[in-house]
């Protein structure tokens, strides 16, 4: 019998890429409030969490999605794409440290490229998870 391809599916609403579901959500909320937000989701045992970026693929699909750094999804950071003179934590305006990762867009800046943030400023977010696969 020959063997079906496998599928990934994901809940209504959110975007297939590679394996995992992510949803753009235009509230704005502080990392530890969007981390907390994402969590609510889940399929099967897994919870959602912001978004992790492993390939010049995946940022380019979250981007139009509308320090020492770690992904709240406990995965590698294996892949970076830090404008010009980031990260920089802030060394030009706020005293607060900047330890949380923004994608922005600026005439100025490379497309999609990675700034680096205050945590406890409020910015619309991504959430990903783990796509269901079928067989």
């Amino acid at each position: 019998m020959p063997e079906l391809p496998q599928a990934s599916l994901c809940p209504l609403f959110w975007m297939e890429f590679k394996g995992h579901c992510y949803r753009f959500f235009p509230l704005n909320k502080t990392w530890a409030e969007a981390d907390f937000y994402c969590s609510e989701f889940s399929i099967g045992r897994k919870s959602a969490k912001l978004a992790s970026i492993h390939s010049w693929e995946e940022n380019v699909f979250v981007y139009d999605l509308e320090g020492q750094f770690e992904w709240t999804d406990g995965s590698s950071y294996d892949y970076s794409y830090w404008d010009g003179s980031q990260p920089d934590d802030g060394i030009h305006a706020d005293p607060e440290e900047e330890d949380c990762v923004q994608i922005w867009y600026r005439p100025t800046s490379a497309l999609r490229s990675w700034n680096d943030n205050t945590c406890s400023r409020k910015f619309p977010f991504v959430c990903k998870i783990a796509a269901l696969t079928i067989h």
